[in-house]
């Protein structure tokens, strides 16, 4: 079908709840969405609108689609769900089971526990984790097949027990030396350590060894006391944060211009038991989280008490439905932390999968979450300095990838000063380099991401009002200092102020902006000082006046150089005559 005869089949849909499902040529489902009205969201594909990158691919390759009717939301919901799990259609978003992140699956056979690593979740066995480490996974494998002495063989029956069982390292379930029962509670026992209950285990395993040594034992004390201290191995490895037993999973993202990362925390017991990690190369919206909670928790066999978000969403009440009431924006001060980890995991996450890992770039990447700015692949900072409102100056430097530039470094000496301020003086700087960049000047092409003054909010409304006239949206921030000309604050167009203290990584990084444009500005002030002051040596030759001192300068350079030039060189300078180069090097003699 066309898209107009897509659109049109879709304008002909009920305005009710339901199930929709994109079909390309081959008859392969490509999408399945829910909608609370299905002819609103499904011809708002179709009609000739502005559309995600992503979306836009998936419409060029829709031959033709089907809908479900529903009774409401909630049943959609599931259906969808349903629907993506059976069919794994190519453009709804997909989770990295079996790429790289291991599970801990418990089974049995023939009635005895069997633990092992695996990268898919195999039918009829109960999985944990993902884990984020193979190696971490491996260890605790072995300490449970160790502890609860299962076998390593093919767990094949057999009519009399194998080396293992004589050497102590098997229990004999395939040779039918332990009961059904045995299986059954260490089967159990298993689980419940995966689940991170282990103080509970721990305790009875300890009450359990006591009594053994008590009735003397000695073996079966033994045996409990080395599953005890694997069970203390295995706590290790899943670290306890918190001293409360929770039951919680933390969601947490990190925000890129073009793509994201979602992180999952998870917590059972207070323990940590699993994290998950995985980066979609597009924006972050509120729906990619919602569809993400979806098809991970279709598939969970490790449900959580709480789901912890980092705010509410629209579509919060829906899925509350469908999980119980489990989802929640967290109060208390661990849950506010644990959830703060989740996205600084994300973050790192990021930088990782970017290739972004170094120092600078991590400041950059602080600096970014602190400022709330996602874009600042390229900042100009712009600082003035001046002695008494004579030569002033304003200093600008080019930041890329917070590494600054200095071919593009900029120096400005500003030509109106009478009666106006450093807001003034900044302005202008700005406007100036505005103009530039209108006239096509290939040196102050392309505009920065951001624009960073260093003062406060005078300063940040006079650029602001610069690239209003002009026509150019950028955001601008101001860089404050303290009583002790120390970089204290990052101001914000509203006047809010975020203090350096709580974050190293950004004081560092500003504080080192900040000290270099200010080097740029002070070094070319100092320049223009030193000039005038040199300048005014040459006004007190007679018959040298401004004009000629300033000809004198600028064929020159320095007054060095005028002090060795010969008569010839002089009277190059306009209006030096050979009898006023005659008195310059009579002053230069006395002098």
């Amino acid at each position: 079908m066309t898209r107009a005869e897509l659109l049109k089949k879709a304008n002909e849909l009920p305005e009710s709840p339901g199930v929709y499902t994109m079909y390309d040529t081959s008859g392969e489902v490509i999408y399945v969405g829910k909608a609370i009205k299905l002819c609103n969201r499904v011809s708002s594909y179709f009609r000739n609108i502005p559309h995600e990158p992503k979306v836009e691919r998936m419409i060029e390759h829709v031959d033709r689609f089907s809908v479900i009717l529903c009774e409401n939301e909630l049943d959609a919901l599931i259906t969808e769900c349903s629907l993506i799990k059976r069919h794994n259609p190519f453009y709804n978003i997909k989770l990295k089971d079996g790429h790289g992140y291991p599970f801990i699956c418990v089974s049995t056979v023939n009635g005895c526990p069997r633990v092992k690593s695996e990268y898919t979740r195999p039918s009829g066995a109960r999985c944990f984790g993902p884990f984020a480490y193979l190696q971490n996974v491996s260890h605790i494998v072995g300490l449970l097949n160790r502890a609860y002495k299962l076998p390593s063989c093919n767990y094949k029956p057999r009519p009399k027990p194998c080396l293992e069982y004589d050497m102590g390292r098997c229990n004999g379930f395939c040779a039918g030396k332990a009961s059904q029962d045995e299986m059954k509670q260490a089967y159990d026992a298993i689980c419940a350590v995966l689940e991170g209950k282990t103080d509970a285990i721990e305790e009875d395993l300890t009450a359990a060894m006591e009594k053994a040594a008590a009735r003397l034992d000695f073996e079966e004390a033994a045996l409990l006391r080395d599953r005890r201290k694997a069970l203390g191995m295995i706590s290790k490895q899943q670290r306890p944060i918190l001293s409360q037993n929770r039951h919680a999973d933390y969601f947490g993202y990190k925000a890129g211009e073009d793509r994201c990362c979602i992180f999952l925390l998870r917590l059972r017991n207070g323990y940590v038991v699993g994290e998950r990690c995985d980066v979609f190369e597009e924006p972050f919206t509120a729906d990619l989280l919602r569809q993400y909670l979806e098809r991970f928790y279709t598939e969970d066999t490790l449900p959580p008490g709480k789901i912890y978000l980092p705010e509410e969403y629209e579509w919060t009440p829906l899925l509350n439905q469908w999980l119980k009431g489990k989802i929640t924006v967290p109060t208390y001060e661990q849950d506010l932390r644990l959830r703060a980890l989740a996205d600084k995991n994300a973050a790192e996450r990021m930088l990782q999968y970017e290739g972004k890992t170094a120092r600078i770039q991590r400041q950059l990447s602080a600096f970014s979450d602190f400022s709330g700015i996602r874009k600042v692949d390229r900042i100009e900072v712009y600082d003035i300095s001046q002695t008494a409102g004579s030569d002033v100056v304003c200093g600008s430097i080019f930041v890329q990838d917070g590494v600054p530039d200095r071919k593009r470094y900029k120096k400005y000496r500003i030509r109106q000063t009478l009666g106006r301020g450093d807001t003034d003086y900044m302005k202008e700087a700005v406007q100036r380099r505005i103009a530039r960049y209108k006239e096509g000047d290939e040196g102050f092409t392309p505009l920065p991401d951001l624009i960073l003054c260093d003062g406060g909010l005078a300063q940040i409304h006079a650029v602001e009002e610069v690239l209003r006239e002009e026509g150019i949206v950028l955001p601008v921030l101001g860089l404050k200092k303290d009583s002790r000309h120390r970089t204290k604050s990052l101001v914000f167009s509203d006047g809010t102020e975020k203090l350096f203290a709580t974050d190293p990584e950004v004081f560092s990084f500003c504080g080192r902006l900040q000290e270099e444009v200010h080097r740029v500005a002070i070094s070319y002030h100092k320049n223009l000082r030193q000039k005038a002051m040199q300048q005014s040596q040459l006004e007190s030759i007679p018959g040298i006046g401004k004009t000629k001192a300033k000809a004198l300068f600028l064929h020159f350079k320095s007054i060095d150089k005028i002090r060795k030039a010969s008569a010839e060189e002089l009277c190059a300078v306009k209006g030096i005559t050979p009898a006023l180069a005659e008195k310059i090097f009579q002053w230069f003699e006395e002098n």
